[in-house]
Formats: structure tokens, C-alpha cells, sequence
């Protein structure tokens, strides 16, 4: 196979779907190319951190406690009238910790919904002939990779270990087209899971992409500090 081919065969080699003589001939192909070499590192690191997974959501300890004290508190209302006022007060505190923990939890099973979404998408363009990864590095630590698949037109930021940028920042991902940074999502680090940040766009476009440290909560429209990771495409 060219080079080209089996740069198509690169991210089912990096999912272990290859078998045979296919896959003896990128083994071998990977001996003498660097680049290519490099780019499956960067897919296999991508595949690796699916693993991380979305932690199940637990209510927070005490609930239960504070459930059955509330609800003793109204048993007690009713069997005693004069405490009828202490009962009904304990009701509305309950309703009122309900609704916030209802809240909560609706907000964390929402981010979760978008982190199993993602992930998804990520493991397509993973099967994809077509996909490529990068591998972004500069200034700071963290294990930053850049999936993209130039047909569908469909990327992924997957960020891990990255340190948090302070209070008031953001990262910001940008594509770069000559001296045309273009801003593809903003982002913030989790301690606890990667951060999957998806880009729709032509890359063929785009001859990089780099990250920036800005202003939170939407960043800048251009660039206002070098970057602090980048990567060719």
C-alpha cells in the first residue's frame, strides 16, 4: 500500500480492526514513518481516554436523612395541632432543598447526555478511513489530542490533565488558515473526566490549530495572547 493508503488505514489499526495481511503492512509502513507512527499514538490516546467514562450520578449524602426527618416533621404536624405550623414550615423547606437538588441533578445528567453524545461522535470518526489526529503541544502540561475527519467535515478537542487556566479564563480552540485564527468553542478543564469539545468545519481549509488562553465566560473574537498549545494539521 502507498502512503497515503495506509494513512487511511490508520485509525482502524488504532482500534485494533485490522487483521492479516492489512495489518502487517501498516506494522511494517510504521517502522519507517515517524509521521505516521505519531498519528497513531495520538488515535489510540484518544480511544483510550473513551474509557474514562461519565461517572453515574449519586445524590449527595444526607439526602435520605433529611427526607425522612422532613417527613416524620410532618407526621408529627398532623397528629399534634399545635405543631401543625412547625410541620408545614418543615414541609416547604423540603420542597424548597427538593427542587434545588431536582435542579442539579437535571444539570449533571444534561452535561452527561452531551459527554455520551460526544463520545459517540468520537468513536465514528475514530471507525472513519479518513480520520486524523493531532497531537497539540507548547507551554503548558496536559494531554491534548485534535481527532478530526477532513471528509465528513467533523472534528473533536479531547483534553485531560490540563491545568485550570485561573479564575476568569478560558481556553479557546482555534483553526488557523495562514495568519486567520478562526475560533472553534472555548472550554475550562475537569478534574474528574476529559473534556470533549466537538468542531464542525471544512479542515481542509486549515493548516493548524492552537489554544489560547482568554477572557471567560466567551473568549475573544481574535486572538489575544500567543497560543499555548498548537499543532499543524
Amino acid at each position: 500500500m502507498t502512503h497515503e493508503e495506509i494513512r487511511g488505514s490508520l485509525a482502524a489499526y488504532a482500534l485494533d480492526a485490522l487483521g492479516g495481511e492489512e495489518r502487517r503492512e501498516v506494522e511494517a509502513h510504521l517502522g519507517a514513518c515517524p509521521e505516521c507512527t505519531a498519528e497513531v499514538e495520538a488515535l489510540r490516546e484518544a480511544v483510550a481516554l473513551l474509557a474514562a467514562g461519565v461517572p453515574a450520578v449519586e445524590p449527595p449524602s444526607g439526602l435520605r436523612d433529611t427526607v425522612i426527618a422532613a417527613v416524620r416533621s410532618e407526621r408529627t404536624a398532623v397528629r399534634i395541632p399545635r405543631l401543625w405550623k412547625a410541620g408545614l414550615a418543615a414541609a416547604a423547606a423540603l420542597s424548597i432543598v427538593l427542587a434545588g437538588l431536582s435542579l442539579s441533578l437535571y444539570r449533571e445528567m444534561a452535561a452527561q447526555r452531551a459527554q455520551l453524545a460526544a463520545q459517540a461522535q468520537l468513536i465514528a470518526m475514530l471507525e472513519s478511513p479518513s480520520a486524523r489526529a493531532a497531537t497539540l503541544r507548547g507551554t503548558v502540561e496536559g494531554s491534548v489530542r485534535f481527532v478530526y475527519d477532513p471528509d465528513r467535515g467533523q472534528g473533536m478537542l479531547v483534553v485531560t490533565h490540563l491545568r485550570d487556566p485561573g479564575r476568569g479564563f478560558v481556553y479557546q480552540l482555534w483553526l488557523v488558515a495562514g495568519q486567520s485564527p478562526e475560533s472553534a468553542g472555548v472550554f475550562r478543564p475537569a478534574p474528574d473526566r476529559p473534556v470533549l469539545l466537538p468542531v464542525t468545519a471544512d479542515f481542509r481549509r486549515y493548516g493548524a490549530v492552537a489554544i489560547s488562553v482568554e477572557r471567560a465566560p466567551a473568549g475573544a473574537s481574535r486572538p489575544t495572547a500567543a497560543p499555548v498549545l498548537s499543532s499543524s494539521l
